[in-house]
């Protein structure tokens, strides 16, 4: 793992004493061409109700997709191409329409080996894998962010001062949110291309994190306290502690899987 990235994924304090498993998931990748670096990101939470009972393998199908078609953009339009309007167009226009493509392709085949039998390819059969994405391409002059259903991505500056890229959330109505399962996941999508600001850090968490504070601005006040804890004691120290803190959110909190993946920037 890149020396500025930390990760954590926490099994929910209420899917202990429920013995079920941990349904969120995350994946990175980092690839240097050319003299030129990329980052990819990807958090999931795989939904949680019985209806969704195999979504632990739908969100890490999803998320080690999602960093491999960012890197596949990343080495396509950015290096090849030379070309970073032509790589945010085709990343609105086209990542939400690829993804989708390749994770609906890799469930058919999970599903026919995991039941053991010839399985139809309907939204039934999808909606047992259902699970929400975040995405992330960090580049030297560009962000490409990208999400499908809840959770949260945060830009937190130098300053302190905390940007969301997506500050309209996702519709929540009693526990349903957009994911990837859904016949409609492709227009579902919120997309952003975004110049790097020097020194900025980038969060990318599953909904258990922010729902565990009753204010934004205390999830806010996390984060930064967070970054400034790296910066005081190292990020090993940090990546070290992160878990039993995570833990100690979900235990007094809601009870969720907590996934946190951060990038510190330079």
């Amino acid at each position: 793992m890149p020396n500025n990235i930390l990760a954590a994924s926490r099994r929910g304090a209420s899917h202990y004493r429920n013995n079920t498993p941990c349904q969120d998931a995350y994946a990175l990748d980092t690839k240097t061409i050319c003299d030129k670096t990329a980052i990819a990101l990807a958090v999931a939470d795989g939904h949680g109700d019985a209806q969704h009972d195999l979504s632990e393998h739908g969100a890490k199908i999803a998320v080690k997709l999602a960093v491999q078609e960012l890197m596949e953009f990343f080495q396509h339009f950015y290096c090849k191409e030379n070309s970073l309007s032509l790589l945010n167009r085709n990343f609105k226009q086209n990542f939400p329409r690829q993804i989708g493509r390749c994770w609906r392709k890799a469930i058919w085949q999970d599903a026919k080996k995991r039941l053991f039998t010839e399985t139809d390819k309907n939204q039934k059969t999808l909606k047992r894998y259902g699970t929400t994405l975040l995405t992330a391409l960090i580049l030297p002059d560009c962000l490409l962010l990208g999400q499908i259903g809840d959770g949260d991505i945060l830009r937190v500056l130098e300053n302190g001062d905390i940007e969301e890229p997506f500050n309209n959330p996702t519709k929540i109505i009693t526990n349903y949110t957009d994911s990837l399962c859904l016949e409609s996941a492709d227009k579902l999508w919120k997309t952003a291309t975004l110049a790097r600001i020097k020194g900025e850090s980038l969060l990318l968490s599953t909904d258990g994190l922010s729902n565990a504070f009753i204010e934004k601005s205390q999830f806010h006040t996390f984060a930064n306290s967070l970054l400034a804890r790296i910066k005081e004691f190292g990020i090993e120290s940090v990546e070290a502690a992160l878990p039993q803190w995570l833990d100690e959110y979900s235990e007094k909190a809601t009870g969720d899987d907590i996934t946190l993946l951060i990038f510190k920037g330079m």
